[in-house]
């Protein structure tokens, strides 16, 4: 998956803040990262379970960043 097109989906979360929309980021090896813009807020949630933490960004450049990081990280190094 590309940083566009994650900053593209995260765009459509945030501009739909008024709704519950949950976006699931997955890895080839099953490991899951959501994302989800807090209700009525421009804030996007964004959980990374196999870290337990939860982060919040008010720039969508900086959570796709972050998510784009988290999915490429693994996948190199586990391709080594």
């Amino acid at each position: 998956m590309t940083l566009d097109s994650i900053k593209e989906m995260l765009k459509t979360v945030h501009y739909y803040n008024t709704v519950n929309i949950t976006q699931t980021f997955s890895r080839e090896d099953g490991a899951s990262i959501t994302a989800r813009c807090l209700k009525n807020t421009k804030i996007l949630e964004v959980t990374f379970p196999e870290e337990q933490k939860i982060e919040q960004y008010t720039c969508i450049e900086k959570a796709a960043a972050a998510i784009y990081q988290a999915l490429t990280a693994n996948s190199m190094s586990t391709s080594s």
